[in-house]
């Protein structure tokens, strides 16, 4: 059976196959699936979710699970650790401090693990639909000022 004059059906398939895979290769080249590195570090994995507090008018939970990886090329002690957020979350709480204190050192290669859950009134607050937690604010002993690790 040919469906080409001199060509049999079997070539048409491969020949889609063979474009297809050339297609995904030119896709998937482009991606990065890491972090950019930010003085020494990056972010591995992020996480979150968000869900209604029962018995609370207008009131959510976000949840959040962030894996920092130390790649400075020397062990490295966190202080805090503060989670830096896209949208007006705290609207209603300005004053609130979402900073985590660590006193943990991370060792080259070594990676932090940063979960919490933040609860907060939504009334007129704009969430995304997902990644409402932009970047981690790191404060390393010995350093002035904090990095900031995207997410």
């Amino acid at each position: 059976m040919t469906t080409w004059p001199g060509r049999p059906a079997a070539v048409r398939p491969l020949k889609l196959l063979a474009l297809l895979v050339l297609l995904c290769s030119l896709l998937l080249g482009g991606c990065n699936f890491t972090s950019p590195v930010t003085d020494g570090w990056k972010s591995r994995v992020a996480s979150e979710g968000l869900d209604i507090v029962p018995g609370k008018d207008n009131w959510k939970n976000l949840t959040y699970r962030v894996t920092l990886e130390n790649v400075s090329g020397s062990a490295q002690e966190v202080e805090w650790v503060e989670p830096i957020l896209k949208s007006n979350l705290l609207l209603n709480d300005p004053d609130r401090s979402l900073r985590k204190t660590i006193g943990k050192t991370v060792e080259d290669g070594g990676r932090l693990e940063v979960q919490d859950s933040i609860e907060f009134d939504s009334k007129n607050v704009n969430l995304g639909s997902s990644q409402n937690v932009e970047m981690m604010r790191v404060k390393l002993k010995g350093k002035d000022e904090p990095i900031e690790v995207n997410v």
